[in-house]
């Protein structure tokens, strides 16, 4: 018995094995794909715990009240705020800086703030302090809100936050709300 060798069957097997070949290279070219997908997940789960822990090392420290018990201070710049629930949330952290580079950077948080671990980003850095002559905002997303002229001639700059992702971690207080308290800061 001897098959006949048809154009059509000749090629249905050609179709069929290049299928096939189609196949086999799209599971090779995948597996490399997969294994870069889980390492990306690594990746993201580190820096979403990198970022909680940016968040927690953020609210280190409280304002001091003084003892009128009307204000509250910022010892590593000087100064002063007042006394209300919004400044009496406040936790911060100090950045010294490079030397000749001002006094440093205060980067600001809330104990108000929520929803620690969704964000994929640090949302706590909510207000940044800085005493420099010129504004310097250092990112788009942190612009400046307002300079203050203090009283022994330093100008303090406020940056606060406009970072739209961590518009859930701040829906009890936003930064424009505390850097409108740090606008009225006096040196003390």
């Amino acid at each position: 018995m001897q098959s006949k060798l048809t154009y059509k069957n000749v090629l249905a097997v050609v179709v069929a094995v290049l299928l096939l070949v189609q196949v086999v290279t799209l599971f090779a070219l995948t597996q490399p794909n997969r294994g870069l997908d889980q390492r990306l997940k690594s990746v993201e789960k580190s820096s979403r715990l990198l970022y909680n822990e940016l968040d927690w090392v953020n609210q280190q420290y409280s304002l001091s009240v003084l003892p009128d018990g009307s204000r509250l201070y910022l010892p590593e710049l000087d100064i002063t705020v007042p006394l209300n629930d919004t400044t009496r949330s406040v936790r911060y952290n100090f950045n010294q800086g490079l030397p000749g580079d001002g006094d440093g950077n205060i980067r600001i948080s809330s104990s108000y703030m929520t929803n620690h671990d969704v964000h994929a980003i640090s949302c706590s850095d909510m207000v940044r302090l800085k005493v420099e002559p010129k504004p310097d905002a250092y990112s788009p997303s942190q612009p400046l809100y307002a300079t203050v002229a203090l009283a022994d001639g330093r100008m303090l700059q406020i940056y606060a936050s406009t970072t739209k992702e961590c518009q859930t971690a701040w829906q009890t207080i936003s930064p424009q709300k505390i850097a409108a308290e740090f606008k009225n800061a006096q040196s003390r």
